[in-house]
């Protein structure tokens, strides 16, 4: 890594110069495996979508749900982009203004002004089932959104990022600060284990391994995560 990026629009533009993996996914039998260009494809597109066309705004609270899913990554990554203060969590609070959940599996959704709904299938197209009235299908919305992030909402330093009261301003140094030991000198992929699901130490963690030139093998399940899965994917366990 040349010049330590200073925000997340630097961090990102980083890491989209890689043609080589920053995040790979494993569920089962199904692999998405993503460079770093097309990692931050997904992130700037999908912060298209939240901004023009569901009206998220820089400060506005957009919840994820905590379940391992690569689609759900791109999305916490986007509501960062975008500057907004993203939450790990099943009940959203009615400040929330998007709450982006699995299909397969749906959250308390009754404080939440609108549901961005995230097909199972690692490569699905869209989902499965009809959706709740006023929901939006992620993978529909997304491919029709510009390549590059143009939208006018951008962080405010000052305005926390995350739940954990880390703000915009301070990001990508505490992401930086959070990657594994020793991944600036020698980069690696590590399995980021996610029992508990997601929080705001497994997204820094992932953010500061990606910028640094690592990748980030994610699982579905503890099964997904056997020995040999690990030596397929060369990864190390966090």
């Amino acid at each position: 890594m040349g010049r330590t990026p200073r925000d997340l629009a630097q961090a990102l533009m980083t890491v989209s110069e890689r043609p080589t993996p920053a995040l790979v996914w494993r569920d089962g039998p199904e692999r998405v495996e993503l460079s770093g260009r097309v990692l931050v494809n997904w992130v700037e597109k999908a912060a298209g979508l939240l901004v023009d066309e569901l009206d998220v705004a820089a400060s506005d609270v957009v919840t994820v749900s905590p379940v391992p899913h690569w689609r759900l990554v791109v999305i916490a990554l986007a509501a960062l982009r975008a500057g907004a203060r993203v939450q790990f969590t099943h009940r959203p609070e009615p400040d929330s203004v998007v709450h982006a959940h699995l299909e397969s599996a749906p959250d308390d959704d009754a404080a939440a002004q609108l549901l961005l709904v995230v097909a199972g299938p690692a490569l699905a197209f869209s989902c499965a089932a009809p959706l709740p009235d006023g929901a939006v299908d992620f993978a529909v919305e997304v491919r029709a959104m510009p390549d590059v992030y143009t939208g006018f909402e951008t962080p405010d330093p000052s305005a926390e990022a995350l739940g954990s009261a880390v703000l915009h301003g301070d990001l990508v140094a505490r992401a930086l600060a959070t990657a594994p030991s020793g991944m600036a000198e020698h980069p690696a992929t590590v399995h980021l284990p996610l029992a508990d699901g997601w929080g705001d130490t497994e997204l820094l963690t992932l953010l500061g391994t990606v910028v640094l030139g690592g990748a980030v093998l994610i699982t579905a399940s503890p099964e997904d995560a056997t020995a040999d899965v690990l030596g397929q994917e060369r990864a190390v366990s966090l």
